[in-house]
């Protein structure tokens, strides 16, 4: 089977790259023929993308990633979108990204984004979701017989030297826990910051990424906020993290963190899978389920507090060594890349049957 797999948006983003792993993997199985067309960045026009959808008419099967910011936000994205389907007229498989909650009548009627969604309901053959809790998000915008889930990928990964890697970073002697990706609220970076005094002055807070484009401000808030806690030189904000330095800084982890207050699919929270470090989080829906999986996986800490994420570090840091975590390495293997293409195959089938 033809299986085409648009991209389009941010060089170099998480969506973008999601979908190139997705089209890479599909093409290393025998019964699938990946093609692929680019659309370029954010500011795709309307004609190349139609121009995308026509390259890929031949195709049994189009799948595409839909982020409304990687094709330019608001209704120039839902134009683009169109454009792309009167250019393609093939049945269209595609994977939801950043899937929120909506209350209230704009939210759930008027927005752009919203609109999108829903004329995706009626004209995409399959809407894939990472999670449950993304499939109930979606009750009474799309059809729930168009939803499909297929939990996000784990990469393969091999682990960089760990001393090595702290020294590098300048981190030795020094026990890391680490928040991975942009530095957006909901991610819990104040709690983080709020923590590091419940916890032995060697441990410090690595914040492995930077603010989003335009809200450089929030590193300055976190900055200060440290320092008023008296914990300003246990912290450490990298800014953006190329391959290499990300590399680096899994390895210089002994606990990835991600005290969220809310999310859709967490691109980080794989990456942590990955690694096989222990990993605490909040107790959130798509957390719990990750962790049904295989008991006893993720550490979720509840309630959403200061002194209980502190409890929960402390716990993973006292019990030393080894660096790895035996039920994180049995999460990631039931999530590898390779399972979730199978899934994505299957979910192609139906479409073309």
């Amino acid at each position: 089977m033809t299986v085409g797999y648009l991209h389009v948006g941010k060089e170099g983003g998480g969506v973008r790259r999601y979908g190139r792993i997705i089209a890479e993997a599909a093409r290393a199985r025998d019964e699938l023929d990946a093609r692929e067309a680019d659309a370029g960045e954010r500011d795709a026009s309307r004609h190349r993308l139609k121009e995308a959808g026509r390259q890929l008419s031949g195709c049994a099967v189009v799948h595409l990633q839909w982020k409304p910011a990687d094709w330019g936000g608001g209704l120039r994205a839902f134009g683009r979108l169109r454009a792309f389907a009167r250019g393609c007229s093939r049945p269209m498989v595609v994977t939801l990204h950043d899937v929120w909650a909506r209350g209230g009548m704009r939210e759930r009627w008027l927005d752009s984004d919203v609109l999108a969604l829903r004329w995706l309901g009626r004209s995409a053959a399959r809407l894939v979701v990472h999670s449950d809790e993304e499939r109930r998000r979606l009750e009474g915008f799309v059809p729930a017989e168009k939803v499909a889930l297929v939990p996000h990928f784990v990469e393969e990964r091999v682990m960089a030297d760990a001393h090595a890697s702290r020294t590098a970073l300048g981190l030795a002697g020094k026990r890391v826990m680490t928040l991975l990706g942009f530095m957006v609220r909901r991610k819990g970076y104040r709690l983080t910051i709020e923590a590091l005094p419940l916890l032995p002055d060697d441990v410090v807070a690595l914040f492995a990424g930077g603010p989003i484009p335009g809200r450089e401000a929030r590193a300055d808030e976190l900055r200060a906020h440290a320092e008023s806690l008296g914990v300003g030189d246990r912290v450490v904000i990298t800014g953006y993290v190329a391959d290499e330095r990300l590399d680096q800084t899994l390895a210089a982890t002994h606990v990835a963190i991600c005290p969220f207050r809310d999310l859709s699919a967490s691109g980080s929270l794989s990456t942590w899978i990955s690694t096989g470090h222990p990993i605490v989080t909040s107790d959130l829906p798509q957390f719990r389920e990750y962790d049904a999986l295989v008991p006893g996986a993720l550490r979720i800490f509840r309630p959403l507090t200061a002194r209980a994420m502190a409890d929960a570090v402390r716990s993973v840091l006292d019990a030393g060594p080894p660096p790895v975590d035996p039920k994180v390495i049995a999460l990631r293997e039931r999530l590898l890349t390779p399972r979730a293409v199978e899934a994505y195959a299957e979910v192609y089938r139906a479409v073309a049957r």
